[in-house]
């Protein structure tokens, strides 16, 4: 049953279904002559505008990325081990065993693997396991982190969990008595989440944001000045990309909330 709400929740909250469904329903109401086949669509065209053009899909996912900052190796943290979350992957032997793990995946990869070399070599953790049961993402992301220099036995893997709630569950199960304090890498707007699920967890993350989303090339505004960080964007075309930011950050936000009553 809660897969199935997931499921759910999860068609509904990208854009272009819930866009699709409203002209769909539009058809069907101007079918039956309904006065209410107008309002439908010209909701559904709004939904199209707002979730399409770059403001409220920024905005949102301004809310969540941000919160931390890139982080800077310091003597305190030379101990402390690196969990890198997954993100997705592909097997496919053809390609060097990066490029089989997807953009997330590859890009919280990288942040961990030069935090390894800045901060004496500390115990490197993967995580992720296989929808297809086949090669894990965390033995993936060992492949890879080998063939970078770091040996196999710095390299611990956790190839059970397939949610940040699970990773953050059998993180604790095999190295949370030792190492409660560890250093956290994941995407930048789902930091916030996976930082609450482990603390829920009873760990102390150090959180080690990548893979931004929003990036502000030379420009120096402050923190909270959201209009200027992101001069000459163009608020009004519209572009797929905004699609999956809304999408990404509703995610992210619907989860914070599961993570609270679940």
């Amino acid at each position: 049953m809660v897969d199935l709400l997931k499921n759910i929740i999860d068609f509904l909250i990208h854009p272009m279904n819930v866009f699709w469904s409203g002209i769909g329903l539009y058809f069907l109401l101007n079918f039956r002559r309904s006065e209410k086949a107008k309002l439908i669509l010209y909701a559904s065209l709004f939904w199209l505008f707002i979730t399409g053009t770059g403001w409220l899909p920024d905005l949102m996912v301004y809310g969540l990325e941000k919160q931390y900052h890139t982080l800077i190796p310091e003597s305190s943290l030379k101990n402390l081990p690196i969990l890198v979350l997954g993100g997705g992957s592909v097997y496919d032997p053809s390609v060097a065993p990066q490029e089989r793990l997807l953009s997330a995946s590859r890009s919280r990869f990288l942040e961990g693997v030069r935090l390894y070399y800045l901060l004496n070599e500390p115990l490197f953790i993967c995580s992720g396991y296989s929808a297809r049961q086949s090669v894990t993402q965390a033995a993936i992301t060992k492949e890879a982190a080998v063939e970078l220099g770091i040996p196999a036995e710095k390299i611990r893997i956790l190839e059970e969990p397939s949610t940040t709630q699970e990773e953050a569950n059998y993180y604790k199960r095999y190295f949370g008595e030792e190492y409660p304090d560890l250093i956290l890498v994941t995407s930048d707007i789902h930091m916030p989440r996976a930082v609450k699920l482990f603390r829920k967890a009873g760990l102390r993350p150090v959180p080690a944001p990548a893979d931004h989303i929003l990036l502000n090339p030379g420009h120096t505004a402050s923190k909270t000045d959201f209009k200027n960080k992101f001069p000459g964007h163009s608020w009004w075309i519209s572009d797929r990309s905004n699609f999956q930011k809304f999408y990404a950050a509703m995610h992210e936000y619907l989860g914070l909330i599961w993570s609270d009553i679940y």
